[in-house]
């Protein structure tokens, strides 16, 4: 059996986000690439990246400077992505054209500098009804047709299983309480646990047990993992 072969039979046994997300990274390294990417396409304009990143293996600070740069706004691919469902191979002198020249520099040295050249956008349909990309990225050769036909089949089996893990997740969600809601809306928005106890006039000590009941229900290692799937699920914004 070889390395692909055993992709899809991996990809098979797939029961936890954590394994998904280790498929991928597997996934991109096999077609030489360095990063991939589950993204929600946003219905509106956006300024934050990090916002709309379901699943990704991309550096943190790659994303944080990204925002920092606000260029999702002007992002030519984004716009692409809404008017299409097929697959859109790009480069760096794409991602750049028709963007304002005082961006083009910033992006291009971001970019080089995470060694993230050329890739693939994957266009897909998510679990709620919104549309959706799986990015894949790196510094290899332009790919061929039929490596993306061949990309393109891991992708929908991949994003059919993530969308499997979303409504199982969404089931689990429902066990959360009010005021668990309340805590993970508050730390999405940067608060530590001393502050929400303080806005909510309550201790240090039940702010962190309501921070570790909705981790337990939503399945999550650390609080970062947990505001995420908590804005993933929508419940919270």
């Amino acid at each position: 059996m070889n390395s692909r072969q055993t992709l899809f039979e991996r990809l098979r046994s797939v029961e936890t986000e954590q394994e998904l997300a280790r498929f991928l990274a597997d996934l991109a390294a096999e077609f030489g690439f360095v990063a991939y990417g589950i993204l929600d396409i946003p219905v509106t304009s956006s300024d934050r990246l990090g916002n709309q990143i379901v699943l990704t293996n991309l550096p943190a600070e790659f994303v944080s400077d990204y925002d920092a740069l606000k260029l999702l706004r002007n992002s030519p691919t984004l716009a692409a992505l809404r008017r299409t469902t097929a697959p859109i191979a790009w480069d760096l002198e794409m991602l750049y054209r028709e963007r304002p020249p005082q961006e083009v520099e910033p992006l291009k040295q971001l970019y080089e500098r995470h060694r993230l050249v050329m890739g693939v956008y994957f266009p897909v349909h998510g679990p709620n009804g919104r549309r959706a990309t799986v990015v894949f990225a790196g510094d290899r050769e332009m790919m061929t047709h039929s490596e993306m036909g061949e990309l393109g089949i891991y992708v929908l089996h991949a994003y059919d299983t993530y969308s499997n893990l979303v409504n199982r997740e969404k089931s689990q969600s429902k066990g959360i309480t009010a005021r668990e809601l309340e805590v993970l809306h508050w730390a999405a928005h940067g608060k530590t646990s001393t502050e929400i106890a303080a806005i909510l006039s309550l201790s240090d000590h039940t702010i962190n047990a309501y921070m570790n009941s909705a981790m337990r229900k939503l399945d999550c290692v650390n609080r970062t993992q947990m505001v995420a799937k908590a804005l993933r699920l929508h419940l919270i914004s």
